[in-house]
């Protein structure tokens, strides 16, 4: 039987079942509050008896069969739930210590990177992955989205991160064994693109885990520990930052109708200021055309009396005029310009 919580507890049916751990510290550190809740609550002794299922800590000589000499089971109970805490403090600590000094506490280094055998804080950049790192940079900065991207990538027979890094013994995965070792997803290829230590920098405390949950959970990124510069960077500032751009302004991504519209994200609203999103459909017809997003939210015609619908096309090539009619200034006379 598998007990991952007291309501799996209370639907248990069968005919019986023995629950055997070596003392109530394995048993609490496995399902949680499970024990806290049962023992200090005194529950187990109707519902381990009405499930059928015996209870065993051999250390600390429990049986839920023998009642009476389960009376020292909350206090033990509330022990081990002191210990597991205090070490998991102790343990947090020393983590957070070495993280605040600079050094890496990821027990992996992102994809691109390598461990030095010699010095497990030394990133030696992985050439191979970096040329593919740069590549997914430079797609993104010409319009391309991640599923794209992950499309392409999968096309060239582009290892994915985890068969790659396991090739060179090192990742989280080095004993799984893939069905499709070149089947990108659209989320790895975004993660890549989020990544400050491309940048050369230590980031420290990305996660952060509880004591009774084993699981990672993502914290806000104010509060993560940056150190700058702690080890050779894969793509420069630059193209970070204008990839960090693109990617917070486009909204919405290709769908087989063509490239992401390079003015996506850059239009707003003369009127309401508000921003125009690219619709790629109009009465019927693929033709991409940006409308001001205020318009249509209800009630209609609140936010923003008009839609101000425009054709793609014809914004490109109002601003490729003006752009050519600025260039006639310049040429005419540079220092009147300036």
């Amino acid at each position: 039987m598998e007990m991952t919580s007291y309501a799996s507890l209370e639907r248990f049916e069968g005919d019986y079942a023995v629950c055997g751990v070596e003392q109530c510290s394995v048993f609490e550190s496995t399902v949680g509050d499970f024990s806290k809740e049962c023992w200090m609550a005194d529950v187990p002794a109707h519902l381990f008896l009405e499930k059928n299922i015996r209870f065993i800590a051999i250390n600390n000589g429990i049986d839920s069969k023998n009642q009476s000499q389960n009376e020292l089971t909350p206090m033990i109970n509330i022990m081990n739930e002191w210990y597991a805490k205090d070490t998991s403090k102790k343990i947090r600590s020393t983590f957070k210590a070495k993280g605040k000094a600079g050094k890496h506490v990821a027990s992996t280094t992102p994809y691109g990177y390598l461990k030095d055998e010699k010095d497990g804080q030394h990133w030696i950049v992985d050439e191979e992955a970096s040329e593919v790192i740069k590549q997914i940079f430079k797609w993104t900065m010409e319009g391309y989205g991640p599923y794209k991207i992950a499309t392409l990538l999968e096309q060239n027979k582009v290892e994915i991160p985890a068969v790659h890094m396991a090739r060179y013994g090192q990742g989280l995965y080095q004993h799984k064994k893939f069905d499709d070792p070149y089947h990108w997803y659209s989320s790895t290829v975004a993660g890549i693109l989020r990544k400050k230590e491309y940048l050369g920098h230590t980031v420290n405390f990305k996660t952060q885990k509880h004591f009774k949950d084993k699981r990672s959970h993502y914290v806000d990124e104010d509060e993560w520990e940056v150190f700058e510069n702690t080890h050779e960077p894969i793509i420069d500032e630059e193209t970070f930052n204008n990839v960090q751009r693109i990617r917070s302004n486009v909204k919405r991504y290709p769908d087989g109708w063509g490239e992401v519209q390079p003015l996506t994200g850059l239009v707003f609203c003369s009127d309401c200021g508000g921003k125009c999103y690219c619709h790629r459909t109009m009465n019927g017809k693929r033709i991409p055309t940006f409308v001001c997003g205020n318009y249509g939210k209800m009630p209609i015609g609140t936010k923003c009396e008009s839609r101000h619908a425009i054709k793609a096309e014809v914004l490109q090539t109002l601003i490729s005029n003006i752009l050519n009619e600025v260039k006639c200034m310049i040429d005419i006379d540079e220092n009147e310009f300036i």
